[in-house]
C-alpha cells in the first residue's frame, strides 16, 4: 500500500510541478532539478525493488536508509545552488544600484549646466 501511496505521491508532484513551470511560478531550470527528484520518488513508489537492490550492490544494510542519504544529499546540494543564486543576484542587484546612482547623478549634472547657445 505504502508503495502505491509513493508512486501516486510522485505523479501529483508531477503535475504540479509542470502547473508552476507553465505557470511562470517555477524556472525552469529549477523545474529540471525538481523533475529528477519527482522521478526517484515515483520509482521509489512504483518499484521499490530497485532502491533495494542498489543499496544492498552499495553495501547499505537497512536499504531505506538509501533513499534518506539521497534526500538529504539531494537537499544539501539544492541549499548550495540556491546560496550561490542567491549570492549572483546580490552582486547583481548592487551593481544595478550603482548604475542607477551614476546615472542619475549625470543627469542632474546636465540638467543642472545652463543651455548652451550656439
Amino acid at each position: 500500500m505504502i508503495t502505491l501511496i509513493s508512486g501516486v505521491f510522485g505523479l501529483l508532484l508531477a503535475a504540479l510541478l509542470l502547473y508552476l513551470v507553465r505557470r511562470d511560478h517555477l524556472h525552469i531550470s529549477h523545474g529540471l532539478a525538481w523533475t529528477l527528484a519527482i522521478i526517484l520518488c515515483a520509482l521509489l513508489g512504483f518499484a521499490p525493488g530497485i532502491f533495494d537492490a542498489l543499496a544492498i550492490t552499495l553495501g547499505v544494510s537497512y536499504p531505506p536508509i538509501l533513499g534518506i542519504a539521497l534526500a538529504l544529499a539531494a537537499l544539501m546540494i539544492k541549499a548550495l545552488l540556491t546560496d550561490i543564486e542567491l549570492s549572483k543576484m546580490k552582486v547583481r542587484h548592487l551593481r544595478l544600484a550603482q548604475k542607477v546612482a551614476m546615472l542619475e547623478t549625470e543627469l542632474r549634472e546636465l540638467t543642472a549646466r545652463p543651455p548652451i547657445d550656439d
